[in-house]
């Protein structure tokens, strides 16, 4: 098991990078990122430098709606449409 120590980046989602390294473990110690798995520090360099935020996705009309228990009907049953 190896332990590598990164400077932290302006952008870090640890369980996508998690994800995306399939390391052990990864987590800030004081004022380092340190990533923990059977993997070299170039190999978890090269992870750390393709780390991108995932672009977000806008929920659909349906989604909102049934986020607060509404249908798409339902909304027209209210306006009366």
């Amino acid at each position: 098991m190896n332990f590598h120590e990164f400077e932290i980046p302006s952008f870090i989602d640890g369980s996508q990078l998690l994800e995306e390294l399939k390391c052990a473990d990864v987590y800030i110690r004081e004022d380092k990122l340190v990533i923990v798995g059977d993997l070299t520090k170039a190999e978890a360099a090269a992870g750390l430098k393709a780390h991108k935020e995932k672009p977000k996705v806008e929920p659909t009309i349906a989604e909102k709606l049934a986020s607060v228990g509404l249908s798409i009907d339902d909304l027209k049953v209210a306006l009366g449409i």
